[in-house]
């Protein structure tokens, strides 16, 4: 056995299973489970060849296998002698178990002295856990970048999502509420009300009613700490007899004072329109688009 794997030891593991030999409790076998999540335990062995260990299975009785792992080094026995003892996580002993080809029944620990067995089904259940929380597993970030990220969020996803599912009635109610709907939407998008800096002071809503095809709402967006690729502003747009919506966006670029009108699709994908004109004439522009969608660049 190399260095690590003689030095690995498991002791208050291993008194926590002997004490579940003696009173089996919902309680004692939560205690366990927490003591090996952070865990490496021993797996014996064989070699398919010189670098590919194959770990060992028991087989029961009644002919179930299980994966074999150990606490310690005292706990393998001397015969038969193993090819290779592997030092795995226990997160990595769960992750061999449920490998539907190996047809495992589950995992036990220390099969010589305690024996103490986990099911597939458990094991199923803690692999699932231990993925998700790897999934949710948040990326750190200063409050500045977090900021950004959240109005991106929102300006580039949320924003374009609820105007092409809710269409008209979306519009009407920025029209209704204004910066008060406005702030709530990126309120929430923050989550936690410390993290968020802005007021509904910091927006502007106006909402216009260019014709009977045609109704339109501009939203403002704070520049404070505007960086690129976030939005000066952004231009929705419904049509009341067809219901047809169009999202707009004018929006900050890396180089210098430059700025992007674009828009996105019913089906999320950003397009650009080229460079923004000045703001007097975006409204005009946002109205031709409106009226002929096919003008599309990506």
């Amino acid at each position: 056995m190399d260095k690590v794997t003689m030095e690995i030891t498991n002791d208050k593991l291993e008194e926590a299973i002997a004490e579940y030999a003696k009173e089996r409790t919902k309680e004692k076998l939560t205690e366990i489970l927490n003591l090996l999540r952070p865990t490496k335990l021993l797996v014996p062995a064989m070699l398919k060849a010189p670098n590919q260990p194959v770990p060992c299975f028991l087989k029961n009785g009644d002919g179930e296998q299980f994966l074999a792992v150990f606490t310690s080094k005292d706990q393998i026995p001397a015969e038969p002698k193993s090819q290779a003892i592997l030092s795995m996580p226990f997160p990595a002993c769960n992750s061999l178990v449920v490998k539907e080809e190996l047809s495992l029944s589950g995992m036990v620990i220390n099969p010589f002295s305690t024996n103490f067995v986990l099911k597939k089904e458990l094991v199923e259940k803690l692999h699932e856990a231990d993925q998700k929380a790897a999934q949710t597993k948040q990326i750190k970030m200063t409050p500045e970048q977090f900021r950004v990220f959240a109005r991106k969020q929102v300006e580039f996803g949320l924003l374009p999502k609820r105007l092409f599912t809710e269409k008209e009635e979306f519009v009407n109610r920025l029209r209704d509420e204004r910066e008060a709907f406005i702030n709530q939407i990126f309120a929430e998008a923050f989550k936690e009300e410390k993290l968020y800096p802005y007021t509904e002071s910091d927006y502007s809503v106006m909402a216009l009613d260019i014709a009977s095809d045609l109704r339109l709402v501009r939203i403002d967006f704070p520049e404070k700490e505007l960086v690129a690729p976030l939005c000066y502003r952004v231009y929705l747009t419904v049509d009341p007899i067809t219901q047809k919506v169009g999202y707009y966006t004018i929006e900050k670029m890396a180089e210098g004072n430059a700025r992007l009108l674009g828009g996105f699709t019913e089906d999320g994908k950003h397009v650009s329109y080229g460079e923004a004109p000045v703001e007097g004439a975006e409204m005009d522009r946002i109205i031709t688009l409106a009226r002929t969608p096919d003008d599309l660049t990506s």
